[in-house]
């Protein structure tokens, strides 16, 4: 049991922010420019408050939390250092990536890297929160599988909408709904039972889900100094993300000129027809999740609800997108 708590979300924030900057310091000498490099470019760190909102219990929040979303984040950097190499995305986060800056090699090394550090923190938490760390190892698995789900539909025209959200729910809602269940086995003093804390979990996936439709949306509608990472990138990849599939879906004629496009290289004319026909169902689709998750909080007790559905209103409000 932690005998250490954090009385406010603020100071558990600042907390697993200083946690997450003396681990990407406290790397051996060859990673330390490219770790450094990392630190200069900030996340909005949406799941970090997610973990310790769930977390938050009437004593404040354990210690183990900040070391869980700590880990969590770091992890999902090492994902981001990855995905740049994949997508071949010279910026992440308004800023040059590893791989553009330092090399593909040593971006791959790096990402490995922080795989490592995220490990090493779930390894300093007590063993009576084995089952958190059970939980995220499962999801790191299912990022996994979804990956190389999205790779292996890379430009299959005929994927469905259901295949599309195995995809989405491996590679993006898995670490959301991981901090929200982790969240919620990490607070101590709480009587959550077992139906709250799957709730909870249920919430992070739809959480989870609504931000990577919203993610897909800003592919075609923001520029690069907007978005702070190279746009149209999906469709330059063969990645059929939603915008374009409920085009597909709603008009016959986009799919061929969609495989017409994706061959040729040349978008544009396609893109600014996804914007019209695609965008606003995948933002209805986002509007149905969001009322799926109010919908789960129903089990949860009313303050933690309360702040539950502010940070995601507050979050997803940040999109130039709005539902």
């Amino acid at each position: 049991m932690d005998t250490i708590f954090f009385s406010n979300i603020s100071q558990a924030i600042e907390e697993t922010s200083t946690l997450i900057k003396k681990t990407l310091k406290n790397v051996p000498t060859p990673l330390k420019p490219l770790t450094e490099h990392l630190l200069t470019a900030k996340g909005k760190g949406i799941r970090t408050r997610l973990l310790l909102n769930c977390a938050l219990n009437k004593k404040g929040i354990p210690k183990s939390a900040i070391n869980a979303s700590a880990a969590i984040e770091i992890f999902h950097l090492a994902t981001l250092v990855h995905d740049d190499i994949i997508d071949d995305s010279h910026t992440r986060r308004g800023v040059a990536s590893i791989q553009t800056k330092f090399g593909k090699k040593q971006a791959v090394i790096c990402g490995d890297y922080l795989f490592c550090a995220a490990i090493l923190l779930l390894s300093d938490m007590p063993q009576t929160h084995v089952k958190f760390a059970k939980k995220m190892t499962n999801s790191i698995q299912k990022i996994c599988v979804g990956e190389l789900r999205q790779y292996a539909n890379s430009h299959n025209l005929d994927i469905n909408f259901y295949e599309y959200l195995k995809i989405i729910q491996g590679k993006t809602a898995a670490l959301f709904h991981v901090a929200a269940y982790g969240g919620a086995i990490l607070s101590q003093g709480q009587t959550l039972n077992e139906k709250e804390v799957k709730a909870l979990g249920k919430f992070g996936t739809y959480f989870g889900t609504i931000f990577q439709i919203l993610d897909d949306c800003k592919d075609y509608i923001l520029d690069e100094t907007m978005a702070k990472k190279p746009t149209n990138i999906d469709i330059a990849n063969g990645v059929i993300n939603l915008p374009l599939l409920m085009s597909m879906l709603n008009r016959a004629d986009i799919k061929e000129r969609a495989g017409l496009a994706i061959s040729s290289g040349m978008y544009e004319t396609l893109i600014q027809e996804v914007k019209v026909t695609g965008v606003t169902a995948s933002l209805e689709i986002a509007h149905k999740f969001s009322s799926k998750a109010d919908k789960v909080l129903r089990h949860i007790e009313p303050t933690k609800a309360a702040g539950l559905k502010a940070l995601m209103a507050k979050e997803l409000n940040q999109f130039p997108i709005k539902l």
